[in-house]
Parts: C-alpha cells; sequence; structure tokens
C-alpha cells in the first residue's frame, strides 16, 4: 500500500524545503531524491508557524520544533516592507498626477503667483496666460480665469493631500512595528499596510506592480 510522506531538507538543524512522495508503507522509508539530510516529518497539517518561524530540529530523532526568529530581525523587514509598500503606490501616484508635467507646473506656479497677488486682472496686469487658456478651453461652462485658476489649485491639493497620506501611513506603521511586542503584532501591522496601499490604489483605478 502506497502512503504520502513528507521530507525535509535541513540545514543548519532547519526545513528549508520540502517535498511530498508517495512510497510503500511497509519498511523504512527510502533516502528522499538529492544529496543533503532529507528526514522524515509530520503530517502538515499538525503544523502551525509563528510568523517568520522556521522548524528546527532541537535534537536528531526528535520532533522538529517552530523557532521564531528574533523580534529585531521581523521588525526590520517590516519596516522595509512597509517603506517598499508606500514607495510603490506613491510612484503609481506620481505617474498620474497631471501637475508632474512641465505643462501642468507651469500652469500650478502661474495660478499659485495670480492667486497670491489676488486675482488682479487688469490691463497692466491680466490672469496669466496657462490660467486663461484652461478658462477658454471650458467657455462652454462659462468659466472665467479665476475658476479656471481654482480648479488647477484644487486638482494640485487633491493629489497633494494623496501623497500625505501614503505618507502618514507609512510613518505611522513603521512607528507601531517598532513598538510591536510580539511577531503576531508585526506581522498584523505589516498586513494592514499593505492593504490600505492596495486600497488606497483601488479607489484611485491604479495598479501597484
Amino acid at each position: 500500500m502506497l502512503v504520502s510522506r513528507i521530507y525535509g531538507l535541513v540545514v543548519g538543524g532547519c526545513v528549508v524545503q520540502s517535498t511530498v512522495r508517495m512510497e510503500v508503507e511497509v519498511g523504512p522509508p527510502p533516502p528522499a531524491p538529492g544529496g543533503g539530510d532529507w528526514r522524515v516529518l509530520p503530517a502538515q497539517p499538525e503544523w502551525s508557524a509563528p510568523p517568520g518561524a522556521r522548524l528546527r530540529w532541537i535534537a536528531f530523532g526528535a520532533m522538529p520544533e517552530w523557532e521564531a526568529p528574533p523580534l529585531d530581525g521581523l521588525r526590520e523587514a517590516a519596516i522595509n516592507a512597509i517603506d517598499a509598500d508606500g514607495e510603490a503606490l506613491r510612484l503609481a501616484v506620481i505617474n498620474r498626477m497631471p501637475t508632474q508635467t512641465e505643462e501642468y507646473r507651469q500652469a500650478l506656479t502661474q495660478a499659485q503667483a495670480w492667486q497670491a497677488a489676488g486675482y488682479p486682472e487688469t490691463e497692466e496686469s491680466p490672469a496669466p496666460a496657462d490660467v486663461t487658456s484652461w478658462a477658454m478651453a471650458r467657455w462652454r461652462d462659462g468659466w472665467t480665469a479665476r475658476q479656471a485658476a481654482d480648479d488647477i489649485l484644487s486638482t494640485a491639493s487633491t493629489w497633494a493631500a494623496i501623497l500625505s497620506k501614503i505618507r502618514l501611513l507609512r510613518l505611522l506603521n513603521k512607528q507601531d512595528v517598532l513598538h510591536a511586542a510580539t511577531p503576531e503584532e508585526v506581522a498584523a501591522i505589516r498586513a494592514d499596510m499593505a492593504a490600505d496601499m492596495q486600497t488606497m490604489a483601488r479607489d484611485l483605478g491604479l495598479t501597484l506592480i
């Protein structure tokens, strides 16, 4: 009768690779293919590993035990992952932001300066050209130069607020990781950050790579 056995390749006392083989039930299990220290493992469904843990043999012939990595190592890995998640969304947002092109940057600069001056519209001080061109494009809606300027400023403010939110979530989650007391807390904070970035990306119609 054939049975399923799980083999683990042990390096430095830890399982680094596993494989499943169908073998004859009677008799000792044959060695797994390939070189190295392969050992028969307990049934996979019985394993319950803490986050980031490795399966280690404390003594040959005994059952392997889960060994959690140092908490500092988990924190460092989580912080790096949080930074990477935030940067991925930040770059996706920047690539979408119209204010990142030279044309829109120029229009934004003109709108900001005109607003700061109090929106003057005189022969000596007319509305800026790039602001006026947006008002002209929206002539069907009856837009004035001031409405065009406010729209340019509002659009830029919206995108800047998104970047600020990404920064806030990144900084908050990194500090939470530094103060996490257990591997489970670290893993949960890291997962929350990834989920928040995916939700924001979906709401903005962006795709994270």
